[in-house]
């Protein structure tokens, strides 16, 4: 017999002997001194205590009945023994013999163990062995008031932040602008920012036209001879790009301000140095003689993508915003402990989650310092190398210009634009990448009984009735189903009104696993749901019955009705249920109809899309309809809306992430080979028309699954 069997069987014989002394108060006859109370339990008398002193008169026990114990009414009894104020007793002398009942006894008895627990506070520590080592692992046991909620944890971590002292309380957000200010903000920058990238892009044709003709020898030999003719007029068109650029020029410094190293610092300095460069093969001989091409092309290309990349991002959160303009959308996306959910609620937190900074942002933040770093180190030791001060400008041009990858500015605004773009035709709008990486991390979305199966397409296909007028049978039914919130109640609400009736007054509804709810009219207990539930709740019903989808109406234990229910698969969530299985989202069935299971689903729609069926408390928990802190937002109704959001959302963080990550090592990859080339002298392989193959490549390595973000 292990160690829990022996306390086991110590307890019962406890209780035993607790049950003897309690029927002993039965008997009026017996009488309690303090000598045998001990005597049983294992002590003796004090001394000066006499046992054959005069019971004391018998006590009178009153019974009552006991109330309700709630876990507010115990706390209220501890906080009442805690406040109380202290007792002092008076000591009675030894030579005084006294008497004890036995519920003074027991009552201290009891009062001592308490204060013992509260003192130290027992935690249950276990072992797990694991394949070479023994870790200690403390029971913890995981509440969830709601799915929504925040995690009640019962461990020793949470006793030590218990103890610890609390935190300063976060200042308040500040509040957000009016959505229509806001709307005219970005449409404002949009307009400038894509009028400046065109131009910038103008030049930028301009100056790679004559360049593209010189590679493969179509220009005259007097363009290559005389300096006027190719240097002085991309000097004056670099010059251009850059005033045309300036915006660029001013994030980078506000950026550098706050000790952030962006892309626009690099594209910054790729212009400054190529100008210079060039200004260099205009008035210093020692520059002229080098045959190194000045790098102006790459550079005015680097300007140009990164006002485009600006102009895209404008516009993305100017079409999302301007979807949010419209009104107050009938429904939000938020974030629960179940996953993405549909909901209804406040726009309030839309602007603030959408301007927040994306995970290339990040990323780049990180590297581009060290790849900058790199770049003015290795400048300096190629032209150490070169034994020539001219040609600084030059090495620090070409390594910038491997470093700094056309797919910065672009791998997160042209993957936003194009789902941006379709989410505005179907009534939508995402709240940027922080948005979409909220949905992304949970991985699952929640449906509801109108979700996937909207009004319309749940039908009456038949109906028998047992031994009831039709008015009552309607109303029931009809009450039920309205009470139950569950994608009857349109069609039940219908039917009553198409009979004249009304809703009868419902009292105690309850819900059951099996399908089914339960409650009181007039009096009557009423059952309402499948033949499972029905069958589980003990009424007996028709012999070979073999409706699937049907419910079934009882009334004190006897079947008076029958429904046949049809279900019709939509195109819509037909088509929302098979994008969701194709991205492997994990659909979880927040329903409240019986009848709408994974089987259900997958006789319908020709697939489950593995859908999760959490327990009756979870999806009645999950249905709820109140949400907070929007991801996105829909302004129709439907399934489709909803996937898309939750589909394009996944597709959008990998194609960032993806593309920031061939990015960032292209990047590196450019820096190293530049510096290779440039320390090597090898100006023969170092010609812009080679470097742009070279860069335009990593481009669409980086962006190739940002192009068809929106092909789903």
């Amino acid at each position: 017999m292990d160690q829990k069997d022996l306390d086991f069987e110590k307890t019962l014989d406890d209780s035993k002997m607790l049950l003897d002394g309690a029927s002993r108060v039965a008997d009026e006859d017996y009488e309690f001194t303090l000598e045998g109370i001990l005597a049983e339990f294992g002590g003796k008398a004090p001394e000066g205590v006499s046992a054959d002193a005069a019971p004391p008169a018998p006590a009178v026990c009153v019974t009552s009945p006991l109330p309700d114990i709630t876990p507010e009414a115990e706390e209220d009894e501890e906080e009442d023994e805690e406040d109380a104020s202290p007792i002092t007793d008076v000591v009675p002398s030894i030579d005084t013999p006294q008497n004890f009942t036995l519920q003074e006894v027991l009552s201290r008895t009891v009062q001592d163990v308490l204060d013992e627990q509260k003192k130290e506070p027992v935690l249950e520590e276990t072992t797990r062995r694991g394949l070479f080592s023994r870790k200690k692992i403390v029971e913890t046991e995981d509440l969830y008031e709601h799915p929504d909620g925040p995690r009640v944890e019962t461990s020793k971590k949470a006793v030590k932040r218990a103890e610890a002292p609390a935190k300063p309380p976060e200042p308040p957000a500040e509040p957000e602008p009016p959505i229509e200010q806001t709307v005219a903000d970005y449409r404002a920058a949009m307009q400038n920012a894509r009028h400046v990238s065109r131009y910038a892009l103008l030049v930028t044709v301009v100056m790679w036209i004559p360049q593209l003709l010189d590679h493969f020898g179509v220009m005259p030999e007097l363009y290559t001879a005389e300096p006027l003719l190719h240097v002085l007029p991309y000097f004056v068109l670099l010059a251009l790009v850059c005033v045309l650029g300036r915006e660029v020029f001013v994030y980078a410094a506000e950026k550098l301000v706050s000790f952030k190293i962006t892309y626009e610092l690099l594209t910054a300095l790729l212009c400054v140095a190529a100008l210079i460069d060039t200004a260099f093969c205009l008035v210093l001989p020692a520059r002229t003689g080098v045959a190194a091409a000045p790098l102006h092309s790459i550079a005015a290309l680097s300007m140009t993508c990164a006002l485009w990349g600006r102009a895209m991002l404008f516009r993305s959160l100017y079409d999302s915003f301007r979807v949010a303009a419209i009104g107050d959308a009938p429904y939000m996306v938020t974030l629960t402990a179940g996953g993405a959910a549909k909901r209804s609620g406040s726009a309030a937190g839309f602007s603030t989650t959408a301007e927040r900074e994306d995970v290339s942002g990040r990323w780049q933040t990180i590297v581009l310092p060290v790849v900058l770093v790199a770049a003015f180190v290795f400048s300096i030791l190629a032209t150490v190398e070169g034994k020539s001060a001219a040609l600084f400008c030059w090495n620090l041009s070409a390594i910038l210009a491997g470093a700094n990858a056309l797919a910065f500015p672009l791998v997160y605004s042209l993957p936003l634009r194009r789902l941006t773009k379709r989410f505005a035709k179907s009534g939508s709008a995402l709240a940027g990448f922080a948005g979409a990486d909220m949905m992304r991390k949970s991985n699952c979305v929640i449906l509801t009984d109108t979700d996937l199966f909207p009004p319309g397409t749940v039908t009456l296909n038949g109906l028998k009735i047992f031994g009831e007028e039709s008015g009552k049978v309607f109303s029931y039914a009809a009450t039920m189903a309205h009470a139950s919130e569950t994608g009857l109640s349109r069609l039940f609400d219908n039917l009553l009104a198409a009979e004249g009736g009304h809703l009868e007054p419902l009292s105690d509804l309850n819900y059951y696993d099996e399908g089914g709810v339960s409650g009181t009219i007039h009096g009557e207990t009423v059952l309402f749901g499948t033949s499972s539930f029905c069958r589980k709740m003990g009424v007996t019903l028709p012999h070979g019955l073999t409706l699937k989808t049907g419910m079934f109406l009882a009334v004190d234990g006897t079947l008076i009705a029958v429904f046949a229910v049809k279900y019709m698969a939509a195109e819509n969530v037909d088509w929302a249920i098979h994008a969701i299985a194709r991205a492997h989202i994990t659909p979880v069935l927040a329903v409240r109809d019986g009848n709408i299971t994974p089987a259900l689903l997958k006789r319908k729609f020709g697939t489950d899309a593995h859908a999760v069926y959490p327990q009756l408390s979870t999806r009645l928990a999950l249905s709820e309809k109140a949400g907070a802190k929007p991801c996105a937002l829909i302004y129709r109704e439907g399934l489709m809306p909803y996937a898309e959001l939750a589909v394009g959302a996944k597709r959008l963080c990998r194609a960032v992430r993806a593309g920031n990550v061939l990015s960032l090592i292209a990047s590196v990859a450019g820096t190293l080979l530049s510096f290779y080339l440039s320390f090597a002298a090898a100006y023969a392989l170092f010609t812009p028309f080679k470097l742009l193959i070279f860069v335009l490549l990593w481009a669409v390595a980086a962006l190739i699954d940002g192009v068809f973000v929106d092909k789903y």
